[in-house]
């Protein structure tokens, strides 16, 4: 495995980012109560991380943010109102990405666009780490429309990695069988450190998971021409 210098100190450990007003892209509200609502989401956002989805009451998120439940329904109907907001944070989130990295399919080549764009989101997925780990424990628990939402978004990200990887296929840099299953199993790896982050954050940082994970897909991506399985 051949070693990469990361822009992050080894022993330097990156700040999640948070969630910001620009992501929720909140209307009709004054300054006040955007910042207020934003703070209840974060504090939502850790609760269903702790406790769990359907544990967790507006009760238990008004007292951890000192609102009354009265006080607190002016911002927030039902519970049911975070999954839509956390839907929107990850489809606006694969769209910046998406963008970003079709800006550059014309300036890098297969190789290099596929290693920037599983570095960008293993990145988001870091950040994000709480919203996408909130999916896949609540995604029985919440309603369809905000559930299907959220699995158009991640089908975008699958089928960016399969148009760079049927790319590198096309020019010769890539030598994959089925470019659908490999984009899948890119995406898995990348959301893997927000699955399994207990069991992963004591060992690497997010720098040195993402360096291993990246010299993975771009073996798997070029292959060895003498011995690839058969196409199905």
């Amino acid at each position: 495995m051949t070693e990469r210098k990361s822009g992050t100190a080894r022993n330097q450990k990156p700040t999640p980012a948070d969630i910001t007003i620009d992501d929720l892209s909140i209307a009709g509200m004054n300054k006040k109560a955007s910042a207020r609502l934003l703070q209840i989401v974060q504090v939502a956002a850790d609760l269903f991380h702790k406790k769990g989805y359907g544990p967790t009451t507006t009760r238990d998120i008004g007292e951890a943010c000192n609102i009354s439940p009265g006080h607190l329904y002016y911002y927030i109907k039902s519970k049911d109102d975070f999954p839509a907001i956390f839907k929107q944070i990850h489809d606006n989130d694969v769209t910046r990405w998406e963008k970003s990295v079709r800006r550059e399919m014309k300036r890098l080549l297969p190789e290099k666009l596929l290693e920037k764009a599983v570095r960008d989101y293993a990145r988001l997925t870091h950040d994000r780490r709480r919203v996408i780990a909130f999916w896949y424990h609540a995604q029985t628990q919440v309603r369809d429309e905000d559930r299907l939402g959220t699995m158009e978004a991640e089908k975008r990200v699958d089928d960016v990695f399969q148009e760079i990887i049927e790319r590198g296929n096309k020019e010769g840099q890539f030598h994959v069988s089925d470019p659908f299953i490999l984009a899948i199993n890119i995406l898995m790896m990348c959301q893997t450190w927000a699955l399994k982050r207990w069991l992963i954050k004591d060992q690497r940082t997010i720098d040195q998971y993402t360096d291993v994970i990246v010299d993975l897909i771009i073996t798997m991506a070029k292959g060895n021409q003498e011995s690839r399985p058969r196409k199905l």
